[in-house]
């Protein structure tokens, strides 16, 4: 297990938002993340040292993981998987769908053991099962089925899923439906069918509450209550000296605290997040003119900012990071972290800025 300082490190580097850095600089921040990366190891031990990589290193986590990492997956690949599958786990594999209610048969043609668990899946993955090792103990059960493939007894979920997108004022088809179970429950996923926009968009649903537990739905701004789109203006205009935008794009999705309008120009690539039952600004991004050029300038420039669009006042913040980090995180004991990130890293100008309320 992770020290107690080495998790939060992880964690905070995992909470930063996603950066919008200078192409040209990529290299030089990922010699910076190795550097940090072995002064860590060889000094793990001292605490104050941690903290310092942390506030350093969560600045460029989401591009270190872009350049470095792959989205997870059970690849065929690793040492310990194989085209040939144990007829017992193959077995053990369709009667695990079978008992979900799955009706659709799978081919299941590849094998993974790990000393933690064994899978089985399809070649396309629409199928996977994972056993506890040297068992046909079912751990979890993930299956990926066309929507007219879905059979009856899941139509009071599928019309929960529906009730949702149509509160968006949405033709509903769904195109595939995810069902996932493992010790917890047993939760279903309907996906829309190609919408052409830049994220698919889903409804979770608990199966044994019959509640969405998880979304994302696109609206039209214009169906949009205007006192969040009214809120997402004006955090826009202090960011951009009073300019006005207009948002072509608006989406709700579900978060860990509330549930969050996004108001996006996706043509000009700006957008803000407000709270659905707060009404607080959580995340603002627009290439701003304003500039950094040091850490001393960080709170002096950003507090006016801070204040106007999320009504923070950041007196007594400290600045940690820097410009060749990518941005700057603000920290004070017992209040909201905020992160200020900037796009062009020789002129130090704001593209971002988060709180984490």
């Amino acid at each position: 297990m992770p020290s107690q300082d080495k998790q939060i490190i992880w964690e905070e580097l995992h909470d930063f938002p996603d950066q919008v850095l200078a192409g040209d600089r990529n290299e030089k921040i990922v010699e910076n993340i190795r550097e940090e990366r072995r002064k860590m190891l060889k000094q793990q031990k001292q605490r104050k040292y941690l903290v310092w990589v942390a506030n350093g290193l969560v600045t460029c986590a989401v591009l270190f993981a872009f350049i470095w990492m792959k989205p997870f997956s059970f690849s065929a690949e690793t040492a310990g998987s194989t085209s040939f599958v144990d007829p017992k786990y193959s077995t053990a594999a369709e009667k695990a769908i079978e008992a979900v209610g799955i009706t659709k048969e799978f081919y299941f043609e590849e094998m993974e053991k790990d000393t933690d668990y064994f899978i089985v899946r399809t070649k396309n993955r629409e199928a996977i099962v994972t056993f506890k090792p040297n068992t046909t103990e079912v751990r979890t059960v993930s299956a990926i089925v066309n929507g007219n493939e879905l059979p009856d007894m899941y139509q009071k979920y599928t019309e929960t899923a529906r009730a949702a997108f149509l509160e968006a004022k949405q033709d509903v088809h769904f195109e595939r439906v995810h069902l996932f179970q493992d010790k917890e429950g047993t939760t279903l996923s309907f996906e829309l069918g190609n919408t052409g926009l830049d994220q698919q968009q889903f409804v979770r649903v608990d199966m044994k509450t019959n509640k969405v537990s998880h979304f994302y739905i696109d609206y039209n701004p214009n169906d949009v209550d205007q006192k969040y789109v009214s809120i997402a203006e004006k955090a826009l205009m202090f960011l951009s000296n009073n300019k006005r935008f207009p948002f072509t794009k608006a989406s709700k999705s579900s978060d860990k605290t509330e549930e969050i309008w996004t108001f996006t120009n996706t043509q000009d690539r700006y957008f803000v997040k407000v709270g659905a039952r707060t009404g607080k600004t959580y995340h603002i991004g627009y290439l701003s003119n304003y500039h950094i050029k040091s850490i001393h300038e960080v709170i002096p420039v950003t507090k006016p900012l801070i204040q106007n669009i999320f009504g923070l006042d950041i007196t007594g913040y400290k600045a940690y990071g820097g410009r060749n980090w990518g941005g700057y995180v603000l920290k004070h004991q017992g209040k909201p972290d905020i992160t200020v990130s900037i796009a062009n890293l020789d002129i130090g100008n704001i593209s971002k800025i988060s709180v984490k309320w």
